[in-house]
């Protein structure tokens, strides 16, 4: 599973994971957007999964961060291909192991991503965007 962040307006969250039939499967992340020491509030953060085969991407869920910096993000969808990561303006991918994706509607455990800051800049970033 991987987890794309889009950080400029906003942040996009991807999941990816291999599906061998039509489940329902279900992910739950959370975290906090800092930038620089101060919390980044009223941050657009989107879950969203990218299918390569025929069912089309999803959104799963999405918030705006709150005045602490702080989202949290669950959802679910039937998938019956690999799900891939979708760019969007400044990304950053981050594997998510497949342990916390749950099959059923509701996530089992919950990927704590810890505190991230928007000041950095990876080396492999993305600038493309293309969910909006």
């Amino acid at each position: 599973m991987w987890l794309i962040f889009s950080l400029s307006t906003y942040i996009v969250i991807v999941v990816v994971h291999t599906a061998n039939a039509f489940l329902e499967q279900s992910v739950r992340v959370r975290g906090r957007l800092l930038c620089g020491s101060q919390p980044a509030s009223s941050i657009l953060v989107k879950l969203f999964d990218k299918d390569n085969g025929p069912n089309p991407d999803d959104l799963l869920d999405s918030c705006y961060t709150d005045s602490g910096g702080k989202f949290d993000l669950q959802g679910n969808s039937y998938e019956l291909s690999t799900i891939d990561p979708e760019p969007c303006q400044r990304e950053w991918v981050i594997r998510i192991p497949d342990r916390y994706v749950s099959n059923g509607a509701v996530a089992r455990k919950t990927m704590e991503l810890g505190e991230m800051n928007l000041e950095v800049e990876l080396e492999d970033e993305d600038q493309e965007c293309i969910h909006h």
